[in-house]
């Protein structure tokens, strides 16, 4: 029930805060995916009563559209972020241990 209205409570947020830069926006949902993840570490919920398919959303749509804003083969600052930080081996790792748990 509480994190059904944390949901609700961030997407209002969100929908009334002040577009940010893409590439903030897309550290702003990594960083919020990467903080679940620290401060749940014993939390069993699954993923999908969570933020973090939202998050990921959030960050597929930014690519999505930083691709479609640059010229053919240039590479984005969220893509390169994206690849710098190592999010998908992350995402990997975060997937795999939780099936495995």
């Amino acid at each position: 029930m509480f994190s059904k209205f944390t949901s609700i409570l961030q997407h209002a947020v969100e929908a009334l805060a002040p577009s940010l830069p893409l590439q903030e926006d897309f550290v702003y949902h990594w960083k919020a995916i990467t903080h679940y993840y620290i401060e749940t570490s014993d939390d069993k919920a699954p993923v999908t009563d969570t933020n973090i398919p939202s998050h990921l959303e959030q960050m597929l749509d930014i690519l999505v559209q930083e691709e479609n804003e640059r010229e053919s083969g240039e590479t984005g600052p969220c893509m390169e972020y994206l690849l710098h930080h190592k999010i998908l081996e992350t995402l990997y790792t975060l997937g795999k241990a939780d099936v495995s748990s």
